[in-house]
């Protein structure tokens, strides 16, 4: 694998694969800067929606990738200063910096610079592996500490990162973070399955108690510059506003849709309950007519005994009449 085709790759721009999440961040038509876009999977689909792209970059296999593609090219070195001469008194919308910052010795002097490249309430995107992923601690639980062609110890990074650490780069650049994405990846489905697979369940568990990043690969950072902070606070008030308007919204139609169904419901048990009211009323009068015709026949049944009684009786006083000749005349 050439340096270069470690970081080609395609992906869904409407799925969740990472790139997609972090495109989904830049505003629609505006302007952008991509610092180190390798070959150029991200660029292609900002192209592709029409947007003006500038591009840093010093591969000379990802520059000869990027030329077909129509974007602005600035070949140099970002941790040098040949880029931001070429870039002066220009402003963009988005700058993009993803994955880009862990392979710089000096990603400080970059994020301080990008400020004074950016449009009042613009924004950076920066994407940095997690080196607190669970799987990084299995390695080296496991006294491994590997270098590899790609992944979270690709041998080119030169600076590793945490999201409390990622936070304290940016504020002490001048920067305000506004919004943090993880990109999560089962610890099992990465480059470190095997250290993973060979830890005690009963240490894994340990491990992960109270770990709540534990499979984080990959932090999201939105940022906008320290001057634009509170421009940004009235924006995310006024989305967060807007997002709980279209929310209420939705309740409101579904509240509707359901006190109907409810009212449909309350009649039709209004009606049941007439039913069953109506259904008692004729069954305690049919058990009344049972209880008189039970009544009936016991009073039925008595008279018959007594005639059977005075019938027998009569029959008996018959023959002993005849006996004793009182039937004679």
């Amino acid at each position: 694998m050439s340096d270069i085709d470690r970081y080609d790759y395609a992906f869904d721009l409407e799925g969740d694969a990472w790139a997609a999440r972090l495109l989904r961040r830049v505003p629609e038509g505006g302007s952008v800067l991509e610092l180190g876009p390798g070959p150029g999977a991200m660029t292609q689909v900002l192209r592709a929606r029409g947007q003006a792209v500038t591009v840093v970059e010093n591969d000379p296999a990802a520059l000869q990738a990027l030329q077909p593609l129509g974007v602005e090219l600035v070949e140099a070195d970002l941790d040098g200063r040949v880029w931001l001469d070429a870039l002066e008194g220009r402003r963009f919308d988005t700058i993009l910096a993803c994955d880009v910052l862990e392979h710089l010795r000096q990603p400080e002097q970059v994020l301080k610079a990008l400020a004074g490249l950016l449009q009042p309430m613009g924004s950076v995107i920066i994407s940095l592996p997690n080196i607190a992923y669970a799987g990084v601690a299995a390695a080296l639980r496991a006294g491994m500490f590997d270098y590899a062609d790609k992944g979270l110890l690709d041998r080119t990074h030169l600076r590793f990162f945490t999201r409390r650490s990622i936070e304290q780069l940016l504020m002490d650049c001048g920067w305000v973070p506004i919004a943090w994405e993880a990109n999560r990846v089962p610890v099992a489905q990465s480059e470190f399955a095997w250290y993973w697979e060979s830890i005690p369940d009963a240490w894994r568990q340990h491990l992960l108690t109270g770990w709540a990043d534990f499979d984080v690969y990959q932090w999201m950072a939105v940022a906008a510059p320290a001057r634009d902070s509170r421009d940004w606070a009235a924006v995310q008030v006024r989305a967060e506003a807007n997002q709980l308007r279209t929310q209420l919204q939705a309740l409101q139609v579904t509240h509707a849709a359901e006190h109907a169904s409810l009212l449909e419901h309350q009649k039709a048990f209004a009606e049941a309950r007439q039913l069953i009211a109506q259904f008692e009323q004729e069954l305690e009068q049919l058990r009344q007519q049972v209880r008189q015709l039970a009544t009936d026949k016991a009073a039925l049944e008595q008279v018959c005994s007594n005639t059977q009684a005075a019938l027998a009786g009569r029959t008996w006083r018959a023959r002993l009449d005849r006996l004793l000749g009182r039937g004679l005349v």
